[in-house]
C-alpha cells in the first residue's frame, strides 16, 4: 500500500520514537556487560564464557547484516522494528533466567542479532522519517547512537546496581523500556513503501555503490578509525581509571565511557551548515590530535585534562562519522539505505573486533599511553587517506537520483518503469531489485 509523504509532525513522531528505540535496543545490550562478574559468582560463569560473549554476539551481528541488513526493504521499516524490539525483549528475558554458561552464550547471540537489525532497520527508518531535511540528525543518530545507547546502558547498570542490587530488577526496568517502544511503534508512519523481494533481499553480499566505491572507503575508514578508540574504551574505561589515575570507585570509569561516548551526538548536528569536505577533513585532523593528547594525559596523570580530551575527541568523532556517511547518503538511491548501512556497519564490527584483539596485545605488552600513541599513528593515515580521497576529482552526480519524495511520486503516479540507477549505485541484477514496488 502506498504511503502519503509524512507531515512534519509524523517526521518528528516518527524521528523521535525510532531514535529512543535504537537506543533503548543498544542499552539492552550494554546491561550484561557490567553484570559478568555477578554471572560469574551465582552461576558458576567461566573466563572463557566470558570470552566468548563478544564471539557470539558478533556472529548474530554478522549474520543479521549479512542475511537479513535489507530484510526492511521487503517488510518495511516499522514491522522489522519491532520485530527488532521483541527480539531485545527475548534477550533481557533469557539474561535473566541464565543458569549456565551455555544459556549466558545463547542470549549474547540474541542480543546480537537484535543488534544488527538496529545498524540496519532501525536506523534506516531514523533516516526515513527526518528525510534529507534535516539528514545531520538521522546520519547523526545512525552513526552515533549505537554507541550512546551502550553508554546508557553501562552507567545505568553502574548507578541503578548499587542502589537494588537485583539482576531481575535491572532487566524488569529495560523490559519495560523495551515494551513501551514496542506499543508506540503503531503510532509511526511506514516512510517507505515495501521495495524489494525477499528472495532479492536475502542474498548474501555487501552492497558497495559501484560508482561511489571511493566515498564508501572514506566513510568505512573514518568509521574504522573512530571506532579503534571509542570501542577500546568500551573494555578499558574502568582500567583507565584505576590504573592511569588511581581511582577505585566505579563511577569514574563510567564518567570517562560517558565522556567518549555521549557528546558524538552533537557534533553532527551542529556542524550540519558547514561544508561537509573541509568539515569531514578538520574533524579527522581534531580525532587524531585528542587521541595523541590522550597518551601525553595519560603519562602526566592529569586526570581532568584527560577527560576534557575525551569530550573533545567524543565531538569529533561524531563530526566524522556523521558527516562522512551523510555525504554517502546524499549520492545513493533511496531504496539503498538499508543496504548502504548494512555494509557500513558489518566493516566497522567486523574491524573493530580485530582492532580490538590487536589493542589487547598490546596493551599486555606495552602501556596505555603507548596504545594511545599506536592509535593516534594510525589515524594519521587514516586521516590522509580522507584528505586525498576527498580532493579527488568527483564523480559526477545525475540529477535523477531517487529520493524518497520522488519515489513516493513516482509510486502515486503508478510508474511502471524502473528507476534510472543513481550515480554511485550498481545498474540492478533483476527485476526484483530494480522495480521500486513490491514483487
Amino acid at each position: 500500500m502506498h504511503k502519503e509523504e509524512l507531515t512534519d509532525g509524523q517526521s518528528l513522531r516518527g524521528f523521535a520514537l525510532a531514535t529512543i528505540a535504537f537506543l533503548a535496543i543498544f542499552a539492552a545490550t550494554a546491561i550484561p556487560i557490567p553484570l559478568y562478574a555477578d554471572y560469574q559468582a551465582t552461576i558458576g560463569l567461566t573466563t572463557a564464557d566470558i570470552s566468548n560473549t563478544m564471539f557470539t554476539y558478533l556472529t548474530g551481528v554478522a549474520l543479521t547484516l549479512l542475511l537479513a541488513g535489507r530484510i526492511s526493504d521487503a517488510f518495511g521499516r516499522t514491522p522489522v522494528t519491532s520485530l527488532t524490539l521483541m527480539l531485545a525483549i527475548v534477550g533481557c528475558i533469557m539474561f535473566m533466567m541464565a543458569d549456565s554458561g551455555a544459556a549466558v552464550l545463547a542470549a549474547r547471540f540474541v542480543q546480537g542479532l537484535s543488534a544488527g537489525f538496529g545498524m540496519s532497520a532501525v536506523s534506516a527508518l531514523v533516516i526515513d522519517c527526518v528525510g534529507e531535511k534535516h539528514l545531520g540528525w538521522g546520519s547523526t543518530v545512525a552513526s552515533c547512537g549505537a554507541m550512546v545507547g551502550i553508554m546508557i546502558g553501562s552507567v545505568a547498570v553502574g548507578i541503578l546496581y548499587d542502589v537494588v542490587p537485583s539482576i531481575a530488577v535491572l532487566y524488569g526496568i529495560m523490559i519495560v523500556i523495551l515494551a513501551a517502544c514496542l506499543f508506540l511503534m503503531p503510532v509511526v508512519h511506514e516512510p517507505l513503501d515495501q521495495t524489494l523481494s525477499l528472495r532479492a533481499v536475502l542474498r548474501v553480499r555487501v552492497y558497495i555503490p559501484t560508482d561511489n566505491r571511493r566515498l564508501f572507503a572514506v566513510v568505512a575508514v573514518c568509521y574504522l578509525a573512530t571506532w579503534l578508540v571509542s570501542c577500546f574504551y568500551q573494555s578499558f574505561s574502568a582500567p583507565i581509571a584505576q590504573q592511569c589515575f588511581g581511582e577505585t570507585s566505579p563511577l569514574a570509569g563510567s564518567v570517562i565511557l560517558a565522556l567518549i561516548m555521549a557528546p558524538s551526538l552533537l557534533g553532527g548536528p551542529l556542524v550540519q551548515r558547514f561544508e561537509p569536505k573541509r568539515t569531514l577533513v578538520i574533524s579527522m585532523a581534531a580525532v587524531t590530535v585528542t587521541t595523541a593528547l590522550m597518551a601525553l594525559f595519560v603519562l602526566m596523570g592529569a586526570e581532568l585534562l584527560f577527560m576534557a580530551d575525551c569530550a573533545l575527541f567524543s565531538f569529533a568523532m561524531g563530526v566524522a562519522v556523521s558527516v562522512s556517511l551523510r555525504l554517502l547518503l546524499l549520492r545513493v538511491s533511496v531504496l539503498r539505505v538499508s543496504a548502504i548501512l548494512a555494509s557500513v556497519n558489518l566493516v566497522a564490527y567486523a574491524g573493530s573486533a580485530i582492532t580490538g584483539v590487536i589493542c589487547g596485545i598490546l596493551l599486555e605488552a606495552t602501556s596505555f599511553a603507548f596504545v594511545f600513541a599506536a592509535m593516534a599513528a594510525v589515524l594519521v593515515a587514516a586521516s590522509l587517506f580522507v584528505a586525498v580521497c576527498l580532493r579527488a576529482p568527483s564523480e559526477k552526480k545525475k540529477d535523477g537520483r531517487l529520493t524518497l519524495s520522488r519515489f513516493r511520486k513516482m509510486k502515486g503516479m503508478g510508474e511502471p518503469s524502473a528507476p534510472e540507477p543513481a550515480t554511485g549505485e550498481a545498474a540492478p541484477e533483476d527485476a526484483s531489485v530494480a522495480a521500486p514496488a513490491l514483487i
